[in-house]
Protein backbone atom coordinates (compact mmCIF):
# COMPACT_ATOMS: atom_id res chain seq x y z
CA UNK A 1 0.00 0.00 0.00
CA UNK A 2 2.88 2.36 0.74
CA UNK A 3 3.96 2.26 -2.91
CA UNK A 4 0.42 3.08 -4.01
CA UNK A 5 0.29 6.02 -1.61
CA UNK A 6 3.63 7.25 -2.97
CA UNK A 7 2.29 7.02 -6.50
CA UNK A 8 -0.90 8.90 -5.66
CA UNK A 9 0.99 11.72 -3.92
CA UNK A 10 3.57 12.03 -6.69
CA UNK A 11 0.69 12.26 -9.14
CA UNK A 12 -0.64 15.09 -6.99
CA UNK A 13 2.55 17.05 -7.50
CA UNK A 14 1.27 18.31 -10.79
CA UNK A 15 -1.83 19.68 -9.09
CA UNK A 16 0.30 21.57 -6.58
CA UNK A 17 2.09 23.21 -9.47
CA UNK A 18 -1.10 24.28 -11.22
CA UNK A 19 -0.32 27.98 -10.99
CA UNK A 20 2.88 27.34 -12.91
CA UNK A 21 1.20 25.16 -15.49
CA UNK A 22 -1.41 27.79 -16.26
CA UNK A 23 1.23 30.28 -17.38
CA UNK A 24 1.58 30.90 -21.16
CA UNK A 25 2.94 27.77 -22.86
CA UNK A 26 6.65 27.66 -23.50
CA UNK A 27 8.36 26.07 -26.48
CA UNK A 28 8.02 22.32 -26.01
CA UNK A 29 11.15 20.73 -24.53
CA UNK A 30 11.83 17.01 -24.90
CA UNK A 31 12.29 15.06 -21.64
CA UNK A 32 15.66 13.80 -22.92
CA UNK A 33 16.98 17.36 -22.58
CA UNK A 34 16.49 17.06 -18.80
CA UNK A 35 18.42 13.80 -18.49
CA UNK A 36 22.23 13.42 -18.38
CA UNK A 37 24.00 12.09 -21.45
CA UNK A 38 25.07 8.96 -19.56
CA UNK A 39 21.53 8.03 -18.41
CA UNK A 40 21.37 4.23 -18.15
CA UNK A 41 17.69 3.63 -18.82
CA UNK A 42 14.81 5.65 -20.20
CA UNK A 43 11.24 4.38 -20.59
CA UNK A 44 8.90 6.75 -22.42
CA UNK A 45 5.13 6.22 -22.46
CA UNK A 46 3.08 8.23 -24.92
CA UNK A 47 -0.57 8.87 -24.01
CA UNK A 48 -0.75 6.24 -21.29
CA UNK A 49 -4.33 7.26 -20.55
CA UNK A 50 -5.37 6.20 -24.06
CA UNK A 51 -3.46 2.91 -23.76
CA UNK A 52 -5.15 2.08 -20.46
CA UNK A 53 -8.58 2.92 -21.87
CA UNK A 54 -7.81 0.75 -24.89
CA UNK A 55 -6.76 -2.12 -22.65
CA UNK A 56 -9.92 -1.84 -20.58
CA UNK A 57 -12.17 -1.89 -23.65
CA UNK A 58 -10.18 -4.72 -25.30
CA UNK A 59 -11.09 -8.38 -24.95
CA UNK A 60 -8.30 -9.12 -22.48
CA UNK A 61 -9.25 -6.17 -20.27
CA UNK A 62 -12.92 -7.12 -20.36
CA UNK A 63 -12.21 -10.73 -19.45
CA UNK A 64 -9.92 -9.72 -16.58
CA UNK A 65 -12.62 -7.34 -15.35
CA UNK A 66 -15.07 -10.25 -15.26
CA UNK A 67 -12.88 -12.19 -12.85
CA UNK A 68 -14.37 -12.10 -9.35
CA UNK A 69 -11.16 -12.71 -7.43
CA UNK A 70 -12.85 -11.84 -4.13
CA UNK A 71 -15.45 -14.53 -4.75
CA UNK A 72 -12.75 -17.04 -5.69
CA UNK A 73 -10.79 -16.26 -2.52
CA UNK A 74 -13.93 -16.67 -0.41
CA UNK A 75 -14.74 -20.00 -2.08
CA UNK A 76 -11.20 -21.15 -1.31
CA UNK A 77 -11.66 -20.03 2.32
CA UNK A 78 -8.79 -17.57 2.20
CA UNK A 79 -8.43 -15.68 5.52
CA UNK A 80 -10.74 -12.67 5.77
CA UNK A 81 -7.81 -10.36 6.56
CA UNK A 82 -6.07 -11.27 3.30
CA UNK A 83 -9.30 -10.73 1.32
CA UNK A 84 -9.85 -7.30 2.89
CA UNK A 85 -6.24 -6.32 2.14
CA UNK A 86 -6.71 -7.35 -1.50
CA UNK A 87 -9.97 -5.36 -1.79
CA UNK A 88 -8.31 -2.32 -0.24
CA UNK A 89 -5.34 -2.53 -2.60
CA UNK A 90 -7.56 -3.07 -5.65
CA UNK A 91 -9.71 -0.09 -4.72
CA UNK A 92 -6.64 2.16 -4.29
CA UNK A 93 -5.15 1.12 -7.64
CA UNK A 94 -8.41 1.49 -9.60
CA UNK A 95 -9.25 4.85 -8.02
CA UNK A 96 -5.77 6.09 -8.91
CA UNK A 97 -6.01 4.93 -12.53
CA UNK A 98 -9.46 6.51 -12.88
CA UNK A 99 -8.57 9.79 -11.17
CA UNK A 100 -8.29 13.09 -13.00
CA UNK A 101 -4.85 13.58 -11.47
CA UNK A 102 -3.61 10.38 -13.11
CA UNK A 103 -5.06 11.36 -16.45
CA UNK A 104 -3.58 14.84 -16.07
CA UNK A 105 -0.14 13.52 -15.32
CA UNK A 106 0.00 10.76 -17.92
CA UNK A 107 -2.21 12.43 -20.49
CA UNK A 108 0.55 13.28 -22.94
CA UNK A 109 4.06 12.03 -22.26
CA UNK A 110 5.68 10.31 -19.29
CA UNK A 111 9.28 9.20 -18.81
CA UNK A 112 10.82 7.02 -16.12
CA UNK A 113 14.61 7.11 -16.14
CA UNK A 114 17.52 5.62 -14.21
CA UNK A 115 20.56 7.86 -13.83
CA UNK A 116 24.06 6.37 -13.43
CA UNK A 117 24.36 4.48 -10.15
CA UNK A 118 27.10 5.58 -7.78
CA UNK A 119 27.28 3.13 -4.90
CA UNK A 120 30.48 3.03 -2.89
CA UNK A 121 29.23 0.98 0.05
CA UNK A 122 26.33 -1.39 0.61
CA UNK A 123 24.82 0.60 3.47
CA UNK A 124 21.21 1.78 3.89
CA UNK A 125 22.40 5.24 2.89
CA UNK A 126 24.04 3.83 -0.22
CA UNK A 127 20.91 1.93 -1.22
CA UNK A 128 18.75 5.03 -0.69
CA UNK A 129 21.15 6.90 -2.92
CA UNK A 130 20.66 4.23 -5.58
CA UNK A 131 16.88 4.64 -5.27
CA UNK A 132 17.42 8.33 -5.78
CA UNK A 133 18.73 7.64 -9.26
CA UNK A 134 15.10 7.15 -10.39
CA UNK A 135 13.63 10.17 -12.17
CA UNK A 136 10.02 10.74 -13.25
CA UNK A 137 9.36 13.34 -15.95
CA UNK A 138 5.87 14.16 -17.15
CA UNK A 139 4.23 16.55 -19.56
CA UNK A 140 0.81 17.21 -17.94
CA UNK A 141 -2.27 18.37 -19.82
CA UNK A 142 -2.66 21.48 -17.66
CA UNK A 143 -6.36 22.10 -17.08
CA UNK A 144 -8.02 24.73 -14.85
CA UNK A 145 -10.02 22.00 -13.09
CA UNK A 146 -6.83 21.08 -11.27
CA UNK A 147 -7.32 23.95 -8.84
CA UNK A 148 -9.90 21.84 -7.00
CA UNK A 149 -7.47 18.91 -6.76
CA UNK A 150 -4.70 21.20 -5.57
CA UNK A 151 -6.79 22.23 -2.57
CA UNK A 152 -7.46 18.57 -1.75
CA UNK A 153 -3.80 17.63 -1.80
CA UNK A 154 -2.75 20.70 0.18
CA UNK A 155 -5.34 19.85 2.84
CA UNK A 156 -3.60 16.61 3.70
CA UNK A 157 -1.22 18.29 6.19
CA UNK A 158 1.82 17.65 4.05
CA UNK A 159 4.72 19.89 5.05
CA UNK A 160 6.43 21.41 2.02
CA UNK A 161 9.88 22.96 1.80
CA UNK A 162 10.92 25.16 -1.07
CA UNK A 163 14.44 25.79 -2.36
CA UNK A 164 15.14 28.36 -5.04
CA UNK A 165 17.65 26.89 -7.48
CA UNK A 166 18.62 29.31 -10.26
CA UNK A 167 15.30 30.30 -11.87
CA UNK A 168 13.59 27.12 -10.66
CA UNK A 169 11.85 26.15 -7.43
CA UNK A 170 12.45 22.73 -5.94
CA UNK A 171 9.64 21.67 -3.60
CA UNK A 172 10.10 18.77 -1.16
CA UNK A 173 7.87 16.86 1.24
CA UNK A 174 8.21 13.72 3.32
CA UNK A 175 6.13 10.63 2.59
CA UNK A 176 7.80 8.57 5.28
CA UNK A 177 10.60 8.93 7.77
CA UNK A 178 13.14 7.87 5.13
CA UNK A 179 11.39 8.87 1.88
CA UNK A 180 11.33 12.44 0.61
CA UNK A 181 9.92 13.50 -2.74
CA UNK A 182 11.53 16.41 -4.60
CA UNK A 183 9.90 17.99 -7.63
CA UNK A 184 10.15 20.99 -9.86
CA UNK A 185 8.52 22.44 -12.98
CA UNK A 186 10.88 23.17 -15.85
CA UNK A 187 9.87 24.24 -19.34
CA UNK A 188 6.39 22.75 -19.03
CA UNK A 189 7.69 19.46 -17.62
CA UNK A 190 7.20 18.08 -14.14
CA UNK A 191 10.38 16.47 -12.77
CA UNK A 192 10.21 14.34 -9.62
CA UNK A 193 12.90 12.34 -7.81
CA UNK A 194 13.66 10.86 -4.40
CA UNK A 195 17.07 12.57 -4.26
CA UNK A 196 17.65 16.31 -4.12
CA UNK A 197 20.95 16.15 -5.98
CA UNK A 198 19.39 14.09 -8.78
CA UNK A 199 16.80 16.76 -9.54
CA UNK A 200 19.51 19.43 -9.44
CA UNK A 201 21.49 17.38 -11.95
CA UNK A 202 18.48 17.42 -14.28
CA UNK A 203 17.90 21.16 -13.84
CA UNK A 204 21.59 21.91 -14.39
CA UNK A 205 21.24 20.60 -17.92
CA UNK A 206 18.83 23.45 -18.69
CA UNK A 207 20.60 26.05 -16.56
CA UNK A 208 24.15 25.44 -17.83
CA UNK A 209 23.29 23.89 -21.21
CA UNK A 210 25.39 20.83 -20.34
CA UNK A 211 25.37 17.73 -22.61
CA UNK A 212 22.05 15.92 -22.22
CA UNK A 213 20.74 12.53 -23.28
CA UNK A 214 19.31 14.23 -26.35
CA UNK A 215 22.91 14.74 -27.52
CA UNK A 216 24.09 11.19 -26.78
CA UNK A 217 25.23 9.47 -29.98
CA UNK A 218 23.63 6.12 -29.10
CA UNK A 219 20.34 7.72 -28.09
CA UNK A 220 20.11 9.90 -31.18
CA UNK A 221 20.85 6.95 -33.45
CA UNK A 222 18.21 4.71 -31.89
CA UNK A 223 15.64 7.48 -31.53
CA UNK A 224 15.91 8.44 -35.20
CA UNK A 225 15.36 4.84 -36.29
CA UNK A 226 12.60 3.86 -33.87
CA UNK A 227 10.47 6.91 -33.10
CA UNK A 228 7.45 7.58 -35.33
CA UNK A 229 3.96 9.13 -35.01
CA UNK A 230 2.50 5.71 -34.10
CA UNK A 231 4.96 5.04 -31.27
CA UNK A 232 3.27 4.36 -27.93
CA UNK A 233 6.37 3.15 -26.01
CA UNK A 234 10.05 3.92 -26.45
CA UNK A 235 12.83 2.39 -24.35
CA UNK A 236 16.50 3.30 -24.40
CA UNK A 237 19.16 1.37 -22.51
CA UNK A 238 22.81 2.36 -22.35
CA UNK A 239 23.93 -1.28 -22.17
CA UNK A 240 27.61 -0.44 -22.01
CA UNK A 241 27.08 1.83 -18.99
CA UNK A 242 24.74 -0.66 -17.30
CA UNK A 243 27.25 -3.49 -17.84
CA UNK A 244 29.94 -1.43 -16.12
CA UNK A 245 27.59 -0.52 -13.24
CA UNK A 246 26.59 -4.15 -12.63
CA UNK A 247 30.24 -5.15 -12.51
CA UNK A 248 31.02 -2.33 -10.04
CA UNK A 249 28.11 -3.30 -7.77
CA UNK A 250 29.11 -6.97 -8.00
CA UNK A 251 32.56 -6.10 -6.69
CA UNK A 252 30.92 -4.74 -3.54
CA UNK A 253 28.76 -7.78 -2.78
CA UNK A 254 30.81 -10.71 -4.12
CA UNK A 255 34.01 -12.08 -2.71
CA UNK A 256 37.07 -11.24 -4.76
CA UNK A 257 37.83 -14.88 -5.53
CA UNK A 258 34.26 -15.39 -6.82
CA UNK A 259 34.05 -12.21 -8.88
CA UNK A 260 35.47 -13.86 -11.98
CA UNK A 261 32.38 -16.12 -12.08
CA UNK A 262 30.09 -13.08 -12.25
CA UNK A 263 32.27 -11.41 -14.85
CA UNK A 264 32.18 -14.58 -16.91
CA UNK A 265 28.38 -14.85 -16.65
CA UNK A 266 28.02 -11.28 -17.95
CA UNK A 267 30.48 -11.76 -20.81
CA UNK A 268 27.61 -12.30 -23.24
CA UNK A 269 26.78 -8.57 -22.93
CA UNK A 270 30.29 -7.33 -23.48
CA UNK A 271 30.47 -5.38 -26.72
CA UNK A 272 26.81 -4.30 -26.54
CA UNK A 273 26.68 -0.51 -26.77
CA UNK A 274 22.98 0.31 -26.45
CA UNK A 275 19.52 -1.19 -26.92
CA UNK A 276 16.44 0.58 -28.22
CA UNK A 277 12.87 -0.68 -28.24
CA UNK A 278 9.62 0.75 -29.55
CA UNK A 279 6.03 -0.48 -29.76
CA UNK A 280 3.59 0.83 -32.34
CA UNK A 281 -0.19 0.95 -32.58
CA UNK A 282 -1.80 2.61 -35.59
CA UNK A 283 -5.31 1.52 -34.66
CA UNK A 284 -5.36 -1.44 -37.08
CA UNK A 285 -5.49 -5.13 -36.12
CA UNK A 286 -1.71 -5.46 -36.53
CA UNK A 287 0.62 -4.31 -33.73
CA UNK A 288 4.39 -4.06 -34.06
CA UNK A 289 7.38 -4.12 -31.73
CA UNK A 290 10.92 -3.33 -32.88
CA UNK A 291 14.21 -3.76 -31.03
CA UNK A 292 17.64 -2.55 -32.15
CA UNK A 293 20.85 -3.68 -30.45
CA UNK A 294 23.93 -1.57 -31.23
CA UNK A 295 27.07 -3.71 -31.07
CA UNK A 296 30.80 -3.20 -31.19
CA UNK A 297 31.96 -6.26 -33.11
CA UNK A 298 35.55 -5.80 -32.00
CA UNK A 299 34.48 -5.55 -28.36
CA UNK A 300 32.46 -8.79 -28.34
CA UNK A 301 33.79 -11.79 -26.49
CA UNK A 302 35.27 -14.08 -29.19
CA UNK A 303 33.18 -17.09 -28.07
CA UNK A 304 29.95 -15.12 -28.61
CA UNK A 305 30.96 -13.11 -31.68
CA UNK A 306 30.24 -15.93 -34.14
CA UNK A 307 26.64 -16.38 -33.02
CA UNK A 308 25.93 -12.63 -32.70
CA UNK A 309 27.42 -11.68 -36.06
CA UNK A 310 26.35 -14.55 -38.31
CA UNK A 311 25.07 -13.41 -41.69
CA UNK A 312 21.31 -13.52 -42.35
CA UNK A 313 20.54 -16.47 -44.60
CA UNK A 314 17.84 -18.18 -46.61
CA UNK A 315 15.47 -20.33 -44.56
CA UNK A 316 15.62 -23.75 -46.23
CA UNK A 317 12.89 -25.30 -44.07
CA UNK A 318 9.83 -23.21 -44.94
CA UNK A 319 8.86 -25.64 -47.69
CA UNK A 320 8.60 -28.60 -45.27
CA UNK A 321 6.60 -26.87 -42.51
CA UNK A 322 2.89 -27.93 -42.64
CA UNK A 323 0.26 -25.20 -42.92
CA UNK A 324 -1.46 -26.40 -39.71
CA UNK A 325 1.59 -25.65 -37.56
CA UNK A 326 0.87 -24.07 -34.16
CA UNK A 327 4.46 -23.11 -33.29
CA UNK A 328 7.51 -22.84 -35.54
CA UNK A 329 11.04 -21.70 -34.79
CA UNK A 330 14.05 -21.55 -37.10
CA UNK A 331 17.57 -20.16 -36.65
CA UNK A 332 20.85 -20.24 -38.56
CA UNK A 333 23.36 -19.58 -35.78
CA UNK A 334 24.12 -23.09 -34.53
CA UNK A 335 27.91 -23.06 -34.34
CA UNK A 336 28.83 -26.16 -32.33
CA UNK A 337 32.45 -25.09 -31.93
CA UNK A 338 31.38 -21.77 -30.39
CA UNK A 339 28.86 -23.51 -28.10
CA UNK A 340 31.55 -25.95 -27.01
CA UNK A 341 33.97 -23.11 -26.22
CA UNK A 342 31.28 -21.27 -24.21
CA UNK A 343 30.44 -24.39 -22.19
CA UNK A 344 34.08 -25.14 -21.48
CA UNK A 345 34.69 -21.57 -20.37
CA UNK A 346 31.63 -21.43 -18.12
CA UNK A 347 32.45 -24.80 -16.54
CA UNK A 348 36.16 -23.94 -16.13
CA UNK A 349 37.23 -27.11 -17.94
CA UNK A 350 40.97 -27.57 -18.26
CA UNK A 351 42.66 -29.23 -21.24
CA UNK A 352 42.74 -32.63 -19.53
CA UNK A 353 38.99 -32.53 -18.81
CA UNK A 354 38.23 -31.45 -22.35
CA UNK A 355 40.23 -34.32 -23.80
CA UNK A 356 38.51 -36.75 -21.44
CA UNK A 357 35.08 -35.66 -22.70
CA UNK A 358 36.18 -35.92 -26.33
CA UNK A 359 37.58 -39.40 -25.78
CA UNK A 360 34.40 -40.50 -24.01
CA UNK A 361 32.27 -39.25 -26.90
CA UNK A 362 34.30 -41.17 -29.46
CA UNK A 363 34.21 -44.32 -27.31
CA UNK A 364 30.43 -44.16 -26.94
CA UNK A 365 29.54 -43.27 -30.53
CA UNK A 366 32.48 -44.31 -32.67
CA UNK A 367 32.63 -40.77 -34.02
CA UNK A 368 35.44 -38.36 -33.19
CA UNK A 369 34.76 -34.96 -31.65
CA UNK A 370 36.02 -33.11 -34.73
CA UNK A 371 33.78 -35.24 -36.97
CA UNK A 372 30.77 -34.29 -34.87
CA UNK A 373 31.59 -30.58 -35.19
CA UNK A 374 31.82 -30.90 -38.96
CA UNK A 375 28.71 -33.09 -39.33
CA UNK A 376 26.12 -30.37 -38.79
CA UNK A 377 25.23 -27.16 -40.57
CA UNK A 378 24.08 -23.93 -38.93
CA UNK A 379 20.29 -24.20 -39.33
CA UNK A 380 18.04 -25.80 -36.71
CA UNK A 381 14.60 -25.43 -35.18
CA UNK A 382 11.36 -27.13 -34.20
CA UNK A 383 7.76 -27.52 -35.32
CA UNK A 384 4.69 -28.12 -33.15
CA UNK A 385 1.54 -29.06 -35.08
CA UNK A 386 -0.72 -30.21 -32.23
CA UNK A 387 -0.95 -31.38 -28.63
CA UNK A 388 -2.88 -34.61 -28.25
CA UNK A 389 -4.82 -34.54 -24.98
CA UNK A 390 -7.11 -37.49 -25.68
CA UNK A 391 -5.00 -40.08 -23.83
CA UNK A 392 -3.75 -40.62 -20.31
CA UNK A 393 -1.05 -37.98 -20.76
CA UNK A 394 -0.54 -35.13 -23.26
CA UNK A 395 1.54 -35.86 -26.34
CA UNK A 396 2.99 -32.91 -28.26
CA UNK A 397 3.24 -33.51 -32.00
CA UNK A 398 6.76 -32.14 -32.09
CA UNK A 399 9.54 -32.35 -34.66
CA UNK A 400 13.11 -31.11 -34.25
CA UNK A 401 15.21 -30.45 -37.33
CA UNK A 402 18.91 -29.77 -37.82
CA UNK A 403 20.90 -29.10 -40.96
CA UNK A 404 23.40 -31.79 -41.92
CA UNK A 405 26.79 -31.18 -43.51
CA UNK A 406 27.81 -34.84 -43.41
CA UNK A 407 24.81 -37.18 -43.45
CA UNK A 408 26.90 -40.34 -42.98
CA UNK A 409 28.38 -39.06 -39.72
CA UNK A 410 24.97 -37.96 -38.38
CA UNK A 411 23.50 -41.36 -39.36
CA UNK A 412 26.31 -43.07 -37.47
CA UNK A 413 25.51 -40.96 -34.39
CA UNK A 414 21.80 -41.77 -34.58
CA UNK A 415 22.49 -45.51 -34.99
CA UNK A 416 24.80 -45.43 -31.99
CA UNK A 417 22.14 -43.76 -29.81
CA UNK A 418 19.45 -46.30 -30.74
CA UNK A 419 21.78 -49.26 -30.30
CA UNK A 420 22.79 -48.06 -26.84
CA UNK A 421 19.10 -47.90 -25.90
CA UNK A 422 18.67 -51.56 -26.78
CA UNK A 423 15.67 -50.83 -29.00
CA UNK A 424 15.24 -52.18 -32.51
CA UNK A 425 14.83 -49.68 -35.34
CA UNK A 426 11.96 -50.21 -37.74
CA UNK A 427 12.35 -48.91 -41.28
CA UNK A 428 9.78 -47.61 -43.74
CA UNK A 429 10.06 -45.92 -47.11
CA UNK A 430 7.78 -43.03 -47.97
CA UNK A 431 8.15 -41.22 -51.32
CA UNK A 432 11.63 -42.76 -51.66
CA UNK A 433 12.68 -41.42 -48.25
CA UNK A 434 13.77 -43.93 -45.60
CA UNK A 435 12.19 -43.29 -42.21
CA UNK A 436 13.63 -44.96 -39.10
CA UNK A 437 11.42 -45.34 -36.04
CA UNK A 438 11.06 -47.23 -32.77
CA UNK A 439 7.93 -49.15 -31.85
CA UNK A 440 6.79 -48.38 -28.31
CA UNK A 441 3.74 -49.73 -26.42
CA UNK A 442 2.01 -46.33 -26.39
CA UNK A 443 0.17 -46.45 -29.70
CA UNK A 444 0.97 -44.69 -32.97
CA UNK A 445 1.29 -41.24 -31.36
CA UNK A 446 4.59 -42.15 -29.66
CA UNK A 447 6.98 -43.80 -32.10
CA UNK A 448 10.25 -41.81 -32.02
CA UNK A 449 11.49 -41.46 -35.57
CA UNK A 450 14.11 -39.78 -37.71
CA UNK A 451 14.84 -39.33 -41.38
CA UNK A 452 17.13 -37.40 -43.68
CA UNK A 453 15.32 -35.12 -46.06
CA UNK A 454 16.22 -32.05 -48.12
CA UNK A 455 19.54 -31.52 -46.32
CA UNK A 456 18.13 -31.90 -42.80
CA UNK A 457 17.84 -34.55 -40.15
CA UNK A 458 14.24 -34.65 -38.96
CA UNK A 459 13.68 -36.07 -35.46
CA UNK A 460 10.05 -36.50 -34.44
CA UNK A 461 7.84 -38.07 -31.80
CA UNK A 462 6.29 -40.29 -34.48
CA UNK A 463 6.97 -41.17 -38.10
CA UNK A 464 3.60 -39.85 -39.35
CA UNK A 465 4.76 -36.28 -38.67
CA UNK A 466 7.81 -36.86 -40.87
CA UNK A 467 5.53 -38.20 -43.61
CA UNK A 468 3.42 -35.05 -43.29
CA UNK A 469 6.51 -32.87 -43.75
CA UNK A 470 7.59 -34.79 -46.83
CA UNK A 471 4.07 -34.54 -48.27
CA UNK A 472 4.04 -30.80 -47.52
CA UNK A 473 7.21 -30.36 -49.54
CA UNK A 474 5.74 -32.34 -52.42
CA UNK A 475 2.29 -30.68 -52.59
CA UNK A 476 3.34 -27.12 -51.74
CA UNK A 477 0.74 -26.61 -49.00
CA UNK A 478 3.33 -25.27 -46.57
CA UNK A 479 3.25 -22.60 -43.90
CA UNK A 480 3.84 -19.78 -46.40
CA UNK A 481 0.35 -20.41 -47.82
CA UNK A 482 -1.37 -20.23 -44.43
CA UNK A 483 -3.56 -17.12 -44.05
CA UNK A 484 -2.44 -16.51 -40.45
CA UNK A 485 1.22 -16.69 -41.50
CA UNK A 486 0.59 -14.32 -44.41
CA UNK A 487 -0.95 -11.77 -42.03
CA UNK A 488 2.27 -11.42 -40.00
CA UNK A 489 4.71 -12.15 -42.81
CA UNK A 490 6.57 -8.86 -42.68
CA UNK A 491 9.94 -10.24 -43.73
CA UNK A 492 9.58 -13.76 -42.29
CA UNK A 493 10.43 -15.30 -45.65
CA UNK A 494 13.39 -12.95 -46.28
CA UNK A 495 16.97 -13.67 -45.27
CA UNK A 496 17.08 -13.77 -41.46
CA UNK A 497 18.99 -15.16 -38.50
CA UNK A 498 15.89 -16.54 -36.82
CA UNK A 499 12.13 -16.45 -37.14
CA UNK A 500 9.24 -17.55 -34.94
CA UNK A 501 5.57 -18.05 -35.76
CA UNK A 502 2.84 -18.83 -33.20
CA UNK A 503 -0.91 -19.29 -33.55
CA UNK A 504 -1.65 -17.95 -30.07
CA UNK A 505 -5.41 -18.46 -30.09
CA UNK A 506 -5.19 -22.12 -31.14
CA UNK A 507 -2.30 -22.78 -28.78
CA UNK A 508 -4.33 -21.35 -25.90
CA UNK A 509 -7.16 -23.76 -26.72
CA UNK A 510 -4.65 -26.58 -26.27
CA UNK A 511 -3.42 -25.07 -23.01
CA UNK A 512 -6.99 -25.04 -21.72
CA UNK A 513 -7.24 -28.74 -22.54
CA UNK A 514 -4.00 -29.33 -20.63
CA UNK A 515 -5.40 -27.46 -17.64
CA UNK A 516 -8.49 -29.71 -17.63
CA UNK A 517 -6.27 -32.78 -17.94
CA UNK A 518 -4.26 -31.57 -14.96
CA UNK A 519 -7.44 -31.11 -12.95
CA UNK A 520 -8.57 -34.65 -13.80
CA UNK A 521 -5.24 -36.01 -12.61
CA UNK A 522 -5.66 -34.16 -9.32
CA UNK A 523 -9.09 -35.79 -8.90
CA UNK A 524 -7.41 -39.20 -8.84
CA UNK A 525 -5.24 -38.11 -5.90
CA UNK A 526 -7.35 -35.72 -3.81
CA UNK A 527 -11.01 -34.84 -4.41
CA UNK A 528 -10.82 -31.80 -2.13
CA UNK A 529 -7.83 -30.33 -3.95
CA UNK A 530 -9.56 -31.04 -7.25
CA UNK A 531 -12.58 -28.98 -6.19
CA UNK A 532 -10.30 -26.07 -5.29
CA UNK A 533 -8.50 -26.42 -8.63
CA UNK A 534 -11.86 -26.32 -10.43
CA UNK A 535 -12.74 -23.04 -8.68
CA UNK A 536 -9.45 -21.43 -9.76
CA UNK A 537 -9.71 -22.79 -13.30
CA UNK A 538 -13.28 -21.60 -13.92
CA UNK A 539 -12.95 -18.36 -11.96
CA UNK A 540 -9.47 -17.15 -12.95
CA UNK A 541 -7.48 -19.26 -15.42
CA UNK A 542 -10.08 -19.77 -18.15
CA UNK A 543 -11.24 -16.12 -18.29
CA UNK A 544 -7.62 -14.95 -18.46
CA UNK A 545 -6.80 -17.43 -21.23
CA UNK A 546 -9.94 -16.43 -23.15
CA UNK A 547 -8.83 -12.82 -22.92
CA UNK A 548 -5.33 -13.64 -24.20
CA UNK A 549 -6.89 -15.14 -27.31
CA UNK A 550 -7.33 -11.59 -28.58
CA UNK A 551 -3.66 -11.99 -29.61
CA UNK A 552 -4.35 -14.37 -32.47
CA UNK A 553 -1.01 -14.73 -34.20
CA UNK A 554 2.60 -13.69 -33.62
CA UNK A 555 5.40 -13.52 -36.16
CA UNK A 556 8.94 -12.42 -35.31
CA UNK A 557 12.26 -12.14 -37.13
CA UNK A 558 15.81 -11.27 -36.08
CA UNK A 559 18.65 -10.35 -38.41
CA UNK A 560 22.08 -8.77 -38.13
CA UNK A 561 23.26 -5.65 -39.89
CA UNK A 562 26.68 -4.08 -40.10
CA UNK A 563 26.80 -2.77 -36.53
CA UNK A 564 23.45 -3.75 -35.02
CA UNK A 565 20.94 -6.54 -34.53
CA UNK A 566 17.29 -5.92 -35.38
CA UNK A 567 14.29 -7.84 -34.02
CA UNK A 568 10.77 -7.24 -35.33
CA UNK A 569 7.57 -8.70 -33.87
CA UNK A 570 4.09 -8.43 -35.38
CA UNK A 571 0.89 -9.31 -33.53
CA UNK A 572 -2.44 -9.97 -35.25
CA UNK A 573 -5.07 -9.01 -32.68
CA UNK A 574 -8.82 -9.20 -32.39
CA UNK A 575 -9.90 -5.85 -30.95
Amino acid sequence: MKKIVILIVVLGLVAIGTSYLLKPALKEVKPAKLLPADTMLMVELVNLEKSIDGFKSGKLGQKLNEIDLTGVMQALEVPVKAIEEYKKTKSAVLSTLDSMLFNELFGQETVLAVLPLKIDHLTPEGLNKALGSLVLISRPKSSAELVEFASRILAKNLKFQTEVYAEYEIKSFELDSDITVHYSLADGLLVATLDRQAIKTCLDLRKNQQPSLDQNEYYRNLRSKLASPGTKTFVYNNTKKMYESILNISRLIIKEEEFSDTERSLAAFKGFKAIGYASYDDGSDLLQDKTLVMIDKKGLEPVYAKAYCSEPGENKTLQIVPDNTLFYYWANNMYLKSFWDICCENQYLNDEEKESMKTSLEKETGVSFDEVLQAFGNQFGLILTDINTGGLFPIPELTFFVETANQDTVAKLMDSVTQKSGMVLQKEEFNDIKINYIMLPFGNDVQPAYAFFNGFCLISINHQLIKDMISTYKNGDNITTDKDFLTVNKGLTDKNNNIMFVKIDQLIDKIKELVILGRDMIVLKDQGEAEKAAIVISGVINPALDGLKMYRTIGSRTFTKEDEIEADIYYKIDR
